[in-house]
């Protein structure tokens, strides 16, 4: 089963001390199984940028190298299409498509905002740091 990691979880690597409930659960799947996705990718980048941190941006490229990273597909826009004008139509579309392409990918989405989440129709969701 694979895993998409969104921004929040993805950012519990880069702390100084990740929850150990999130260490275990990463640690457990395997990585062909930890996905996280191109939005994700360019938010945590965006950040990185901000801080005008050099290692911080070193430590989100090193990050990014070594999980796989889904695109924003067709079937993905399919799936952005129908839960913008559905469930989602206030939603940051970040967010949306985040979304989209975990359900569009088959992918159980790793959230620590999982109740921000739950609006998306047959989207699998779990929190890995309680």
């Amino acid at each position: 089963m694979g895993y998409l990691l969104d921004t929040s979880t993805l950012a519990e690597v880069l702390r100084s001390v990740p929850s150990r409930p999130f260490v275990r659960r990463l640690s457990a799947a395997p990585s062909k199984d930890r996905w996280t996705s191109v939005v994700t990718v360019s938010q945590l980048l965006v950040a990185a940028r901000r801080t005008q941190a050099p290692r911080i941006m070193q430590d989100v490229v090193n990050l990014v190298a070594g999980i796989r990273v889904a695109s924003f597909d067709v079937a993905a826009a399919q799936s952005f299409a129908k839960f913008r004008a559905t469930v989602a139509p206030e939603m940051d579309a970040d967010d949306v498509m985040i979304a989209a392409i975990a359900a569009s990918a088959g992918l159980v989405l790793v959230s620590k905002r999982a109740d921000h989440f739950s609006v998306f129709p047959h989207l699998r969701i779990e929190d890995w740091t309680t």
